[in-house]
Parts: C-alpha cells; sequence; structure tokens
C-alpha cells in the first residue's frame, strides 16, 4: 500500500517554500479504542492493508504531533500547543489497536523526531526546515500535515470494515478536520488566505465551512 507520494508532498512544499506575509478546539477529542465493540472483530484476521495502515498511522499521528510540538517552541502561538496534545492523543488512540490486535509498535523507544518509516522521517526533517523559518511558515506546515492527514485517515478507514478500527479512524478524522479549521483560522488572522495544497477545493470548503 502507498500513501501520501513523499515526493510528490516534497515538490508541492518546494513551491510553496516561500510564504510571505486556531479556533478553540478541544484538545482532547474522545478517541477512546471501545475494546468491547471489537470483540468480534477480535476473532478476524486483519488484512495486510488494515495492518500496515494501523502501524503507519501509529507514525503519522506521531509526526504531527512531534512538528507541532518543535514548532510551538520555535513561535509561542497556542494553536501548536493545543493540536499537539490532540495529536497525543490521536497516536495513543492508534497504539490502543496496536496493543489489542499485538502488532509491533513502531513509536516505540522512539524521541520526538524519530521515525522507523524513512519517508515519514525525510518529511519531518523536510516540514521542519519548512516550518522554521517563520510563523507564517509553521502554520502552513500545520495545515498541510492537516490536509495529508484526511486524506491517509480516509483512505484506511475506507478499507476497513472491522468495527473498532473504523471508530478509530473516524475519530482521527473529525480531529484532523478540526485541526484543519483552527490553522486556517490562525493563517488569516495572520493576513494569509490559505490554499489547500491536497485536498479538492470542494472538500476543502466543506470543512472548512465556505459554503
Amino acid at each position: 500500500m502507498k500513501f501520501r507520494n513523499l515526493f510528490f508532498i516534497l515538490s508541492v512544499l518546494a513551491f510553496y517554500c516561500i510564504v510571505s506575509a486556531c479556533s478553540n478546539i478541544a484538545p482532547n477529542e474522545a478517541l477512546e479504542t471501545n475494546e468491547k465493540s471489537g470483540n468480534a472483530s477480535s476473532q478476524v484476521d486483519l488484512s495486510d492493508d488494515e495492518i500496515e495502515g494501523i502501524v503507519f498511522m501509529r507514525e503519522e499521528e506521531k509526526l504531527a504531533r512531534d512538528v507541532y510540538l518543535q514548532l510551538g517552541d520555535l513561535f509561542p502561538h497556542n494553536t501548536f500547543e493545543n493540536i499537539a496534545e490532540s495529536e497525543q492523543s490521536h497516536t495513543d488512540a492508534i497504539l490502543r489497536l496496536i496493543n489489542f490486535y499485538t502488532l509491533d509498535d513502531p513509536a516505540l523507544g522512539n524521541d520526538i523526531g524519530e521515525f522507523e518509516n524513512e519517508e515519514l522521517q525525510q518529511l519531518h526533517d523536510f516540514l521542519m526546515a519548512l516550518g522554521s523559518m517563520e510563523l507564517d511558515s509553521a502554520l502552513v506546515v500545520g495545515a498541510i500535515i492537516e490536509e495529508t492527514d484526511i486524506l491517509d485517515i480516509q483512505e484506511l478507514k475506507d478499507l476497513t470494515d472491522v468495527k473498532n478500527i473504523d471508530q478509530v479512524y473516524g475519530n482521527l478524522l473529525d480531529g484532523s478536520e478540526n485541526h484543519l479549521r483552527a490553522f486556517v483560522l490562525a493563517l488569516s488572522n495572520e493576513g494569509i488566505n490559505y490554499i489547500p495544497r491536497f485536498l479538492d477545493q470542494e472538500r476543502f470548503d466543506e470543512i472548512i465551512g465556505n459554503n
């Protein structure tokens, strides 16, 4: 399975790398994995795509958290602090799935900014280089991460009918949409009209509430 193509992402980001010149969100969305709801699922043999998706999403959500923590240290903007806390709950929710299905945790023992997936490691490093330039760039990086998360989570959600996995992905999707709205609002407050890089305009407008 191939998620967002790294080199496509990097090429788009490079095009937008010069950025000149969040709403109040609940930092802890309800992301509990209800193991009782998975009592039938626990007997299911997960497909390779479902397993790969869970493992990948564990690190993708960690990437979001790590980037926001680091950018928040550079730029004291409460959007980063609030959403980093929420991303922690996201990656914890995926960890509960990993433990429930006795999968190997790719994030085990890794510090902030460290990833087993080499493409995610490269993407993290590139996003940090871009986001560290100035606050505007950092907020754009946040919006880009959330756009990518929305696409990847939706892709994974469409690939499974296992109840507890689908439930977690649904909650993550709601959270990422909230985060995207927060970053777009934060950019608007800085005088920047954010244009989506990966979502089509119709989907973006639906999430942001432009319709």
